[in-house]
């Protein structure tokens, strides 16, 4: 499923697994560099947010740049083989952290 999203459709479905008491006194910015586009996500009051631009956010921690299935394996849990990473490594493994686990088998309808 994860192939037919955007980079933009990936971070959102990050979005949504914030745990967001745990990480409402995180405050992360990093950039995903993918082809000619940087991805800014933007950690704060436990909200993931992201917008991208043609230049660097100047105050991003870390920059990964990668291509877009390196993010996929990245995502998937199998590692930074490949991906540049410059600045704080800590601020990727911060904001992993922070993400639920989705469940698989959840009742769609319960009666």
């Amino acid at each position: 499923m994860y192939l037919a999203l955007t980079v933009g459709q990936i971070v959102d479905s990050m979005a949504v697994r914030v745990d967001g008491p745990r990480a409402w006194s995180l405050r992360l910015v990093l950039d995903w560099h993918i082809g000619d586009t940087y991805w800014h996500l933007r950690l704060v009051n436990g909200l993931l947010t992201w917008t991208s631009d043609d230049r660097p956010a100047p105050d991003a921690a870390l920059t990964l740049t990668m291509t877009r299935p390196q993010l996929l394996r990245l995502l998937a849990g199998q590692g930074t083989a490949g991906i540049t990473m410059d600045g704080d490594r800590t601020v990727l493994s911060r904001l992993l952290g922070v993400l639920d686990t989705p469940e698989p088998d959840f009742p769609i309808v319960t009666p």
